[in-house]
């Protein structure tokens, strides 16, 4: 499985595009080790975030000016308000946990279910968002075609990292998250670190 990654009209600066493939995985409930973790954070987020506005946070603020339908952005909007998110499944919930641990936008997708290849593209706003094979538009949404279900076996998932972010850093926290990943769902996993210009 190979998926095409692209950034129109390239300009500076530059963001890193982490593709990390897994193959033969198991989803099921999340331990609750997970569960609990997860529970913890939003709790802690909460208070960490409760009078502050988003946008203003210098790592929302960096996302804000750069890309169209920010995922994490709702989620901590609904923690705010003290409206925690359920544990759903071990796929689901990790990535969440990890995307608002460090403020990334993480799109997972079954692989099986692309059509490909996917591309970024910039709008007419200046932002950057999602497209696939057949031009469907805003993949963070759960409108997304590819949505990871208990059958699913492989998945692809996308996380971008800001500019703000080295790739030394980037590559870092890939490795955290897919020894997590293979942890809790069996498997191999094999990943891909792009830098692209905006």
């Amino acid at each position: 499985m190979k998926i095409q990654m692209e950034i129109s009209q390239p300009q500076s600066p530059s963001i890193h595009v982490g593709q990390i493939e897994y193959s033969h995985i198991e989803i099921g409930k999340s331990p609750q080790m997970l569960k609990g973790r997860l529970r913890l954070f939003q709790e802690s987020l909460f208070f960490e975030y409760e009078d502050q506005t988003l946008e203003e946070v210098p790592a929302i603020n960096e996302w804000t000016n750069l890309l169209e339908g920010i995922p994490f952005l709702p989620l901590l909007a609904d923690i705010q308000k003290e409206q925690f998110i359920d544990s759903t499944n071990s796929v689901q919930d990790l990535s969440i946990f990890f995307s608002l641990k460090y403020f990334l936008p993480i799109l997972t997708l079954d692989a099986d279910q692309l059509k490909g290849p996917l591309s970024l593209s910039k709008n007419e706003t200046g932002h950057i968002e999602w497209q696939d094979g057949e031009e469907l538009t805003g993949l963070f949404s759960q409108a997304s075609k590819a949505q990871i279900s208990q059958d699913t076996k492989n998945i692809l998932q996308i996380i971008l990292f800001p500019p703000s972010i080295s790739r030394e850093k980037s590559e870092a926290l890939i490795q955290s998250l897919t020894k997590m990943f293979i942890q809790i769902h069996g498997g191999e996993s094999k990943y891909e670190l792009i830098e692209k210009a905006l």
